[in-house]
């Protein structure tokens, strides 16, 4: 079923579930992301999750042998702790929230009603306000697609695997969902070259890795090129040569 879903979103659908249309109007609405950022951010939630909120990770269900709603249930009510919730290194809701200082502050913000969808979209908005300035900024000013979601794949979910089959799934979840919402296709601009035509200025916002992928090449090629000792080290105003 979520695979036929994946498929349906990259053309673009008129049918949708009620959360995925309620996270839509919130982020659009309530946070002020473009539709593009919106589109990214949802991508990757439903990369992570599905874009639900009773839910936690998978690979912990053997283990803790509850499901989803009485795993909720028991936290909302302590018999599974606090302590227990904030340390488990569970992948949690939305975002699958598992680093302990992002579930004590999510428990916090929604005590008592841990997967109610609504708060955990508050307490998304207050986390990339806080929390997570430059993705919050290009979400909120960008009109690329791809760019934003990999914005917040790179930055905000941070998985442990980021590689270009990760990358590009979760860019077309965000199409799809932008196709589906906003109405056609996204306006991303063709990349601009410099003045030589082989070079590329770096703008706020800009990770190596989203600029091999706009350009079409690695980020190992831009990194011999350039000299690049850190790929995760790039600055505003860099001019980087392109192959």
């Amino acid at each position: 079923m979520k695979y036929l879903l994946f498929i349906a979103l990259i053309i673009g659908i008129s049918s949708y579930t009620a959360y995925e249309k309620q996270v839509w109007d919130y982020l659009v609405g309530d946070t002020g992301l473009t539709k593009a950022g919106a589109a990214g951010l949802m991508g990757n939630l439903y990369a992570e999750s599905g874009i639900q909120s009773v839910i936690y990770e998978n690979a912990y269900k053997p283990k803790i042998g509850l499901s989803d709603q009485e795993y909720v249930d028991w936290v909302n009510s302590g018999r599974y702790s606090e302590n227990d919730f904030i340390y488990d290194a569970v992948g949690f809701g939305l975002a699958q929230w598992t680093y302990y200082t992002r579930k004590q502050a999510l428990i916090n913000t929604c005590r008592g009603q841990i997967g109610d969808m609504g708060c955990q979209l508050r307490y998304l908005k207050s986390e990339l306000a806080y929390y997570f300035p430059g993705v919050n900024s290009l979400l909120k000013s960008s009109s690329s697609v791809r760019d934003c979601a990999l914005k917040v794949l790179f930055e905000f979910e941070n998985p442990a695997d980021q590689g270009s089959g990760v990358q590009n799934y979760r860019v077309s979840l965000a199409q799809g969902y932008y196709n589906t919402f906003a109405g056609g296709s996204s306006p991303d601009p063709t990349p601009t070259p410099g003045p030589s035509g082989n070079t590329y200025t770096v703008q706020a916002g800009d990770t190596l890795s989203a600029i091999a992928m706009r350009f079409g090449t690695t980020v190992a090629v831009l990194c011999q090129l350039n000299n690049i000792a850190n790929p995760n080290y790039i600055y505003v105003g860099q001019v980087l040569r392109l192959p």
